[in-house]
């Protein structure tokens, strides 16, 4: 629980973030809401399967099941893109039988290492350096893939998390999945399977997008179910005189618009780069003990930068 960085195998950081929502307490009440779904998803077998976590959150009357998964076969995971990446899945019940999620889950798949016909990269060998804060509400990670020789690397940022309290009663629940990478945000084949869509984002059970035809490139930053200004001309700055930082936290929808405000993250938000801040920057909140790490990672493929905040110190 809290913040770590290091370099690991994507299977040794499936099993950090397993652990640490499984080991977290929310401070409140002592609670601890994580623990493993099914034992026989674990990251033992990394060469012929996939390493992979299955989690259960019950929180009264709430019950979701999450997946993590390092996927190391290949995916056609859009026209001209084949890849290897990260997997993460929502559901409101796990079959036991079979020892799977069942086929309504709503599903995001982070592509970060592409090549246009073969990958070449090995997730069992790869070294993927990483930024991530973890807690009883979540996790936020950004990570950087050592390169390789895939033409199409990619450096991605995902968040899961919880929230406490939503704006009114929907029937759904708290959590939001957010993913997005540096090179191709999102890569949505409107006609390849499911599990293998890269959406930006997840409301479970409200919505997924992207949900339909096919989409490559940058989410709306405004619009698709997360917003995080009002007007999206730049994100979190310094001011020059006062030399505080002025930010919003990403507000989350419940729809694929930006007019049904549910709640919004406390795990990160966006900030822009040559308007006083730098990656590695710290934000201390005023009046908080919370701290929040700036990030801007390109990729062995792009100089196109992440550039996100997320959390530090709680």
């Amino acid at each position: 629980m809290g913040f770590t960085t290091g370099a690991k195998l994507l299977a040794d950081i499936v099993d950090e973030i397993a652990e640490g929502l499984i080991t977290s307490t929310d401070p409140e009440t002592g609670l601890n809401y994580w623990s493993d779904a099914d034992t026989s998803w674990n990251t033992s077998n990394r060469l012929e399967q996939n390493a992979k976590r299955a989690l259960k959150y019950e929180n009264g009357d709430e019950l979701v099941y999450i997946t993590v998964e390092a996927v190391n076969s290949q995916i056609n995971s859009y026209p001209g893109h084949y890849s290897r990446g990260l997997r993460i899945v929502f559901s409101a019940s796990w079959d036991d039988i079979n020892h799977i999620y069942p086929s309504s889950n709503q599903s995001t798949y982070i592509p970060f290492e592409n090549h246009n016909t073969t990958v070449l990269a090995n997730l069992t060998t790869l070294m993927i350096t990483y930024y991530l804060w973890i807690d009883h509400t979540g996790f936020v990670i950004m990570a950087k893939p050592e390169p390789t020789g895939d033409n199409q690397q990619q450096s991605f940022m995902a968040c899961v998390e919880h929230s406490k309290s939503k704006e009114y009663a929907d029937g759904y629940t708290n959590f939001f999945c957010y993913a997005v990478c540096n090179i191709w945000p999102e890569l949505y084949g409107g006609d390849y399977a499911p599990l293998n869509r890269n959406r930006s984002i997840l409301r479970p059970f409200a919505y997924q997008w992207p949900n339909g035809g096919g989409n490559q490139g940058a989410p709306n930053p405004n619009g698709n179910g997360i917003s995080f200004v009002p007007m999206p001309s730049y994100y979190a700055f310094k001011s020059i005189v006062s030399n505080k930082v002025y930010y919003i936290k990403p507000i989350i929808h419940n729809i694929a618009g930006q007019t049904a405000a549910a709640f919004q993250s406390d795990m990160f938000f966006m900030w822009t780069e040559n308007l006083g801040l730098i990656d590695g920057d710290i934000i201390s909140m005023e009046g908080r003990t919370t701290k929040y790490l700036c990030k801007g990672l390109s990729s062995p493929d792009s100089t196109s930068r992440l550039t996100y905040a997320i959390k530090y110190v709680a």
